[in-house]
């Protein structure tokens, strides 16, 4: 839906084209005005008044079809909210039950891994032991000491999840965090209190004095909203 078929009031047109012409108008000698005197300024600030009292124009030609389009829209998401909210009962128990079924899969799964994991180290442990028998009984006891010395080490126990995959479902962990010491937080960790060092600033101005920060001035031009 475009504007135009949103604006069926008498006299919508004659509106949208009185705006058109003045915004060229305005705009074509804003754009002329190059201030080098102080009457040229002058003319300056008069022509920013007419700038910004097309200004208000514009936003009050607006401002009701803004109004009507945005209660439709409200209205449209209520209805929406509300047939959605119907189903969040049903949505949160499959997630819940989902959820709970991949932890206790996953505990599972990670304990399978521990056993043969600890399966395979104790075969290690035995093999070297026999090695180690075999070479000392060969005469070859440094050799006997060294081998038992050795750390052990066993490749990795992998095993495979054996949850099904549903498609666009996955089971994801988000890492949250909670203060336990806020004392012993490093400082690059620490957030400034922006609404505090804006109240002081404004107060102070240049005379602010907070160590670490440095008050500089910005100036523009600003005048009474018409």
């Amino acid at each position: 839906m475009n504007i135009e078929s949103m604006d069926v009031t008498s006299g919508a047109l004659e509106k949208r084209e009185a705006i058109a012409k003045d915004i060229t108008t305005v705009e074509t000698m804003a754009a002329s005005i190059i201030v080098t005197s102080n009457e040229v300024y002058s003319q300056a600030g008069e022509m920013l008044i007419t700038v910004k009292k097309v200004k208000k124009t514009i936003e009050e030609y607006f401002k009701p079809l803004k109004t009507a389009a945005y209660t439709s829209w409200k209205q449209i998401c209520t209805r929406e909210n509300e047939e959605l909210e119907k189903l969040t009962p049903a949505i949160n128990h499959l997630n819940k039950q989902m959820t709970a079924w991949n932890i206790e899969q996953e505990k599972i799964r990670k304990a399978e891994e521990e056993r043969l994991r600890q399966e395979a180290f104790k075969a290690e442990e035995e093999r070297r032991l026999v090695e180690a028998l075999q070479a000392e009984k060969e005469g070859n006891k440094e050799e006997a000491i060294a081998i038992i010395e050795e750390p052990v080490f066993v490749p990795p126990v992998i095993v495979e999840k054996k949850v099904p995959k549903i498609t666009g479902q996955t089971l994801t962990t988000t890492w949250k965090w909670r203060i336990k010491n806020e004392k012993l937080i490093p400082r690059e960790y620490l957030m400034t209190d922006d609404v505090m060092i804006n109240a002081t600033v404004r107060a102070q101005g240049n005379k602010t004095n907070i160590p670490g920060i440095e008050v500089y001035p910005v100036s523009a031009m600003r005048g009474v909203r018409t």
